[in-house]
């Protein structure tokens, strides 16, 4: 009986594997599907490089043969934050599972998502060889308990789920070769009792000595030729591999509500044991594995002929192959007239142990996506034992389209049997057909911890891209832009299409490296900004800010007497005349709104200002942002102001290339110094006749003067008639003091309180000098170096003054945020630039929420570039002790000759969070410095770093601890350590102790004189 509902199904919506000549999933799937073998057969050269000897090479039992990974001991320790000496500790499988977890989320978009609950369920291999080194070989500068719960399998998941900072369950798996298949049963179970929002889990065994071939031995599971020849006349056993793979598990519901890229869904999982009903412990039994394949499709609820493919166990041992077919014909009821068809990936791999479950899985999910069904290798005539002929199954030999029933989707079946009798079955079904994403243009942002990461990853990028060329951009942008962690080193991409992509991915980046401190400016325009259409395509493309557009324009509506959205060219019935919006009395009002909308959306994106300052109207905006009064009060403000200004007579405003000083002496008694933008500018303003006259002067002492387009002498004694009127106005007004600091064009200064929520204030403000260039300085001088200005409003005049400020600097990023009535660009994507601007430069950025309601999904794309450095990895302890050795010294690493301290090529750098280092002050924090970048293997370190950004735990502080006292010769308990956690405070200490000390002992020296 098929279900109707979905709320048991869970969604593969990430993947990431290393398996033999297979260094990631697209590798793997093309070897499958080009049905290669991937065991090794070493040549005679090899194996006596290998030091096998010659009695054991010769023998005529000997095969070989071996399939393992290549590079084991590679590992990013930089990227997870170990020092050289903790990886070098660390067990190989482990290693390489930090990488394939993080890898696949990356894959599944949720690598940089900490408000998941994510949970980690793994199953590792055995590695007794290993941890036997690492108790002879010791490295120095881990300590001996830490060691012991690195080099061992079992903290495989709280290792990673520490480092990683994933706060869901967190198992290791044990039930021999179903291990990894069963942790994924588990993940399933407790993301259907919600004990985790996302689960990963997998597999791994990567043995720690050389693969080398091996002894056949008759009745084992071993082959004897090296070839898994599953379901085969000659098949004599299978091939022991390594690799490790991993999935990443979500409710279906909630990854379809989210838009993830689906591998495929997970229908049903059942696990059981065989008991007692078999001939012996290793033995397989056929009523327990019938059983557990019964159970997986009744918890599914699905009928065994919808099922049209299985991924076996597939050992190819004699006894093995019979016994699982004969178990599924059991589970579909020998039906003979349905098709299904089998298939073994360690025909290709070899036995993963407790691998093997989870590489079957992952071929499942990838024939699922891809609607093709690999070969099974080796396979040429039946194995006489296994009665193919009562059943649905036949083995697939070669790579075909996996053709289903147009009614029903394509299902698989995926079995994992564990030595001992612990049976896992997973019923598989394809991904629902993705919906249609719109084509929209959104710029790609790429981050890495390195900038070495970055380049190898755009490369990466850029060849998939070339290779997979119709996809949609979009959905590119958005799997960067919402499903990877955004690193320190940043660069952000826009491009015309493809080609253009492809040659900016493969050029010289223009890359930053962000700063931990950033902060961010709100700059508001005034009035002579704006045109028609401003901000249209936002309007249209953006749904918060048409929200807040439409509220605002509901507002203006029976004030202005006309349709607002109509005056700003947002709707078909545009006036004739479309200067309107050039008329004070519109102009003002529908600045303020577009301004606040556009505020508004980049608050909802995350974004909030550190400070604002607007120019004359902007201010309000300013005002209204940081709470003084809310929208609706502050149109009904803005409007009178409007009104009143716009019912007193005429004037001109002239724009001049010289400072307020400069021009006093040219002044008449009806001009005013309208605003004064930078040091050297200023704007005048009065009756027309008399700017008309200062201007010619002016002209003619070589200074240059623009006359601005403007119906009215603002900030002039021209105001004078109406500030009665808007005083009574602004009294009926409550308002509040501001919540977010800005600066004021009257006073220059930081606003006040009392300002603020002043009649006054805002009268005076409206008829007195526009203070830019005070206000702007005053700001800059509470700035760090790096702060990022962004123009709140159309066009660029405000970041163009700040750029002629004296306290400009260089690291000083101005943004755009709408284009000038010049620019011919749409301006969504104007807009998306300026925030992957902001993004580049260290401003964090919501891009859910900018993406909400965008039709974008999840896509598939290159995962992170490790920088890797070569670890131990493989290794042979008992050879030493063989040969009679007993004292064996702690290993050390290679340092620097110079310093005996590890090398800067072999330290990690600094975490991002940290930012800039701060340089130490005195001779005690420099060698504290230089003590810490020891004990971290970080190349910098500064004194008000937090021990525990750096990496640092309980188990680090008690060692540290023990170098600073050593070190000073002081006494500090770790109470204190964990009190004051930075170089900084802890040298505050010494320093302390260091007078005490020096005043105990003058103390007892003068009582010996005393004597």
């Amino acid at each position: 009986m098929e279900k109707s509902s979905r709320k048991k199904d869970i969604a593969i919506i990430g993947m990431s594997g290393r398996f033999p000549q297979s260094r990631d999933l697209l590798s793997f799937w093309k070897n499958l599907a080009d049905g290669k073998e991937l065991v090794h057969f070493f040549s005679g050269e090899e194996l006596k490089a290998l030091q096998v000897a010659p009695e054991i090479y010769n023998n005529p039992a000997f095969v070989p043969a071996a399939s393992f990974i290549d590079q084991p001991g590679s590992f990013d320790y930089n990227f997870f934050g170990y020092t050289k000496e903790e990886a070098a500790v660390l067990d190989p499988q482990i290693r390489i599972m930090h990488e394939l977890v993080w890898s696949a989320l990356d894959d599944a978009g949720y690598a940089a998502a900490e408000q998941e609950t994510t949970g980690l369920y793994l199953a590792a291999s055995d590695n007794l060889n290993w941890r036997a080194y690492r108790m002879l070989h010791p490295v120095a500068g881990v300590s001996a308990f830490l060691a012991s719960r690195m080099a061992n399998k079992d903290f495989i998941s709280t290792l990673i789920a520490y480092k990683l900072g994933l706060k869901g369950p967190g198992y290791l798996v044990d039930t021999a070769c179903s291990g990894s298949l069963s942790a994924v049963h588990i993940a399933c179970r407790n993301l259907l009792l919600k004990e985790c929002s996302i689960a990963v889990a997998g597999g791994v065994s990567v043995a720690s000595y050389e693969p080398k071939g091996y002894l056949f031995q008759e009745g084992l599971i071993a082959s004897s030729d090296g070839h898994c020849r599953a379901f085969d006349e000659k098949a004599s056993g299978t091939v022991w591999g390594e690799g490790a793979g991993v999935v990443v598990l979500k409710r279906f519901d909630d990854a379809v509500r989210d838009n993830d890229h689906i591998y495929a869904v997970i229908r049903a999982s059942a696990v059981n044991n065989d008991g007692r009903r078999k001939v012996g412990y290793t033995a397989p039994s056929i009523e327990g594995q019938a059983e557990c394949v019964r159970l997986a499709h009744r918890v599914a609820e699905v009928t065994p002929d919808s099922i049209s493919y299985i991924e076996t166990h597939g050992t190819g041992t004699r006894l093995g192959d019979p016994t699982e077919i004969e178990a599924l014909n059991k589970a579909f009821g020998y039906n003979t007239q349905h098709r299904c068809a089998i298939g073994a990936v360690k025909t290709n791999i070899g036995h993963l142990d407790a691998a093997a479950g989870i590489a079957g899985l992952i071929k499942a999910a990838l024939a699922l996506k891809h609607q093709q069904l690999p070969p099974s290798l080796h396979y040429t005539k039946a194995n006489p034992e296994i009665n193919f002929a009562g059943g649905p199954f036949y083995v697939n030999s070669r790579l075909t389209h996996w053709e289903h029933a147009a009614t029903m989707p394509r299902r698989a079946g995926v079995s994992s049997f564990g030595i001992g009798g612990t049976n896992v079955h997973i019923v598989l079904e394809e991904a629902p057909a993705a919906t249609e994403t719109a084509a929209v243009s959104a710029p790609l942002l790429l981050s890495a911890k390195t900038a070495a990461s970055l380049n190898d990853y755009k490369l990466q990028l850029a060849d998939f891209l070339e290779h997979h060329p119709h996809g949609n951009i979009a959905d590119v942008a958005y799997t960067l832009a919402t499903g990877r962690q955004h690193h320190r080193y940043r660069e952000s991409i826009a491009a015309a299409g493809l080609q253009d992509l492809l040659s900016k991915l493969r050029s010289t980046p223009a890359r930053s490296v962000v700063a931990a401190n950033v902060k961010t400016v709100f700059m508001f325009p005034g009035q002579g900004t704006q045109y028609f259409r401003m901000a249209a395509d936002l309007y249209r493309l953006q749904p918060h800010f048409r929200e807040v557009m439409d509220k605002g324009f509901a507002v203006l509506q029976p004030l202005l007497g006309l349709d607002p959205a109509s005056i700003l060219g947002y709707i078909n019935e545009a006036p004739a005349d479309d200067r309107a919006v050039h008329q004070t009395v519109y102009t003002q009002p529908l600045l303020f709104l577009v301004e606040y909308a556009l505020a508004d959306l980049f608050l909802q994106s995350g974004i909030k200002p550190a400070a604002m300052i607007g120019h004359s109207l902007g201010e309000y905006v300013a005002a209204c942002i940081s709470g003084v009064f809310s929208m609706e009060d502050g149109l009904r403000i803005v409007t009178e102001r409007a009104r009143l200004m716009y019912a007193l007579a005429p004037g001109a405003m002239l724009a001049v290339q010289a400072s307020g000083e400069q021009v006093q002496p040219f002044l008449t008694p009806g001009l005013s110094v309208a605003a004064i933008n930078t040091p050297g500018t200023c704007v005048l303003a009065g009756p027309m006749p008399e700017v008309e006259q200062i201007a010619e002067k002016l002209q003619a002492e070589a200074i240059s003067t623009v006359r601005l387009n403007t119906s009215h002498a603002f900030h002039s004694a021209m105001m004078d008639d109406m500030l009665p009127a808007f005083r009574t106005w602004m009294a009926g007004y409550q308002l509040s003091a501001p919540a977010i600091p800005y600066y004021s064009n009257l006073s220059g200064q930081l606003i006040t309180a009392e300002q603020a929520t002043s009649p006054d204030y805002w009268v005076a403000h409206l008829r007195h000098t526009v203070l830019f260039a005070e206000g702007l300085a005053a700001l800059l001088q509470q700035l760090p170096k790096e702060a990022v200005f962004i123009e709140v409003g159309p066009g660029k005049t405000l970041t163009g003054l700040l750029k002629h400020q004296p306290g400009y600097q260089e690291s000083f990023i101005p943004v755009a945020t709408i284009r000038t009535l010049k620019e011919q660009v749409n301006d969504n994507e104007y807009m998306q630039l300026a925030l992957a601007t902001c993004w580049k430069h260290g401003v964090k950025v919501n891009w859910q929420a900018i993406y909400k309601n965008a039709a974008v999904r999840k896509i598939m794309l290159p995962l992170y570039c490790f920088q890797q450095t070569a670890l131990p990895a493989r290794v042979d302890p008992f050879s030493q002790l063989q040969a009679g050795a007993h004292m064996i010294q702690p290993e050390t690493l290679p340092a620097s000759p110079e310093t005996g301290v590890v090398s800067v090529a072999d330290t990690r750098s600094r975490p991002e969070e940290l930012g800039d280092p701060v340089a130490p002050q005195n001779e005690i924090q420099s060698r504290l410095c230089e003590l810490w970048c020891q004990f971290f293997g970080i190349e910098t370190i500064g004194i008000t770093d937090d021990f525990f950004l750096l990496g640092g735990d309980s188990l680090r502080a008690m060692s540290l601890l023990g170098k600073i006292q050593k070190e000073f010769s002081v006494e500090m308990n770790i109470q204190d350590f964990y009190t004051d956690a930075n170089i900084q405070r802890i040298s505050r200490e010494i320093e302390i102790m260091t007078r005490l000390t020096a005043t105990r002992k003058v103390t007892r020296q003068t009582k010996k004189i005393k004597i």
